[in-house]
């Protein structure tokens, strides 16, 4: 007899096949199929999670029009680069938008220096961020013109761009209108069926986004959990991007945004839940801690950005040794980026959200309440809160097949 096989519960050391009762009293044998699935011998992949930053949070380095319209592009690149590492990150994420350091229709004169630029310096830069907003009409297909986004994406598949952010912002203005686009969102008041068709209108818009990611080689769009009540959950993209490749289409997971529309209990809060639900879709992270507040009159529950600090847990609602080792075991391999939005102690006394683009010239600066020290002092901080929790929950230990950049 095979070890382990031929024994049941009830007894019995034969390797006969079990029996059920036949029609006429008879012993009939069972087809169980059980023939044994091969064993799968390929070697795991390294893991490997790569501290970003978002560049809204680098647009400090220089002025407005010094980024977008300037004749130096790969100066501003370099410039990001510096102040990227200077703050401890190893990667950074490009805003390629209106308010962005590139703007949609100069993307070929621009991003290709400022990407060199960049990576001159040794930071790492294959990500992009965008505002593309997929509709939920299946017949409309102005924000493709509105927003770029062929030009936009065959220039960063060009010039070794990986991935791209989406669902970002709405706003956008539509070509000969006087109309903006908007975020793809569930009206209110509307249940069931009705839901799901708008999703199956996005899902057709995003199958355009996959066939053009494929086109300009191979880049992979993650929308982000964002912006709109479509986006404050990683089960409604899901639904709108099924059976469509994720390589091609994928899923931001903002985690301060999600949990924040589901703040959940101890044990099995929502956000883990979606999360492990999701973990394939999941190719990209932004990694932003939040409190809860009872509004002491009414009751209600809210919840706001914090900042993660070194030497802590964080203090906030998100179990950080959860969520960096549900990463790991889920087999994530991927971006984990601060997108900052909670407020510090300003140089004049009072507080200043960082939740905006400051650019040099931007009066948060020429007023004094900010300086390059202290914006690099608070990243510096974030970046390695990012390290210390990732490496608290196994990233980076030996016999993990992992590694922290």
């Amino acid at each position: 007899m095979v070890a382990g096989v031929g024994l049941s519960a009830c007894g019995g050391g034969s390797d006969s096949p079990p029996v059920t009762p036949g029609p006429s009293g008879t012993d009939t044998p069972v087809d169980t199929g059980s023939t044994t699935p091969p064993v799968d011998t390929t070697p795991a992949q390294p893991q490997q999670l790569v501290t970003q930053l978002w560049s809204r949070h680098l647009q400090w380095v220089s002025t407005q029009a010094e980024a977008q319209a300037g004749s130096d592009p790969y100066g501003i690149g370099v410039k990001i680069g510096e102040a990227l590492l200077a703050c401890g990150y190893a990667a950074v994420d490009l805003t390629v938008r209106a308010d962005g350091h590139v703007l949609p229709q100069n993307v070929k004169t621009h991003l290709p220096d400022m990407l060199k630029g960049i990576r001159s310096t040794g930071a790492i830069c294959d990500h992009i961020g965008v505002n593309f907003t997929p509709l939920t009409d299946p017949l409309n297909t102005s924000w493709l013109v509105a927003e770029n986004v062929e030009e936009v994406l065959a220039v960063a598949g060009a010039n070794g761009i990986k991935r791209y952010r989406f669902n970002n912002a709405g706003g956008t203005a539509v070509p000969g209108t006087t109309g903006t686009l908007t975020l793809a969102s569930f009206a209110n008041n509307t249940f069931g069926d009705t839901m799901s068709a708008l999703l199956d209108g996005v899902r057709v818009n995003h199958e355009r986004l996959a066939a053009l990611n494929a086109k300009y080689g191979n880049l992979c769009g993650v929308a982000h959990t964002h912006g709109s009540n479509i986006g404050t959950s990683v089960y409604d993209y899901d639904y709108a991007m099924r059976d469509i490749d994720p390589s091609l289409i994928a899923i931001n997971l903002a985690i301060s945004h999600t949990a924040g529309a589901a703040l959940g209990g101890a044990s099995n809060p929502a956000w883990e839940l979606q999360m492990r639900r999701h973990m394939p879709r999941i190719k990209c992270t932004a990694v932003e801690d939040m409190k809860a507040t009872v509004n002491a009159s009414t009751g209600a529950l809210s919840g706001t950005t914090i900042e993660p600090l070194p030497g802590t847990k964080g203090g906030g609602v998100i179990n950080w040794d959860n969520f960096y080792g549900h990463l790991l075991r889920g087999g994530f391999s991927g971006a984990a980026e601060s997108q900052i939005e909670y407020s510090i102690p300003d140089a004049l006394g009072g507080t200043i959200s960082l939740n905006t683009a400051f650019f040099s010239d931007n009066a948060a600066f020429t007023s004094g309440r900010l300086t390059p020290a202290m914006m690099t002092r608070t990243m510096k901080n974030a970046s390695t809160f990012i390290r210390e929790r990732a490496a608290s929950a196994g990233w980076g230990k030996d016999g993990s097949n992992s590694s922290i950049l």
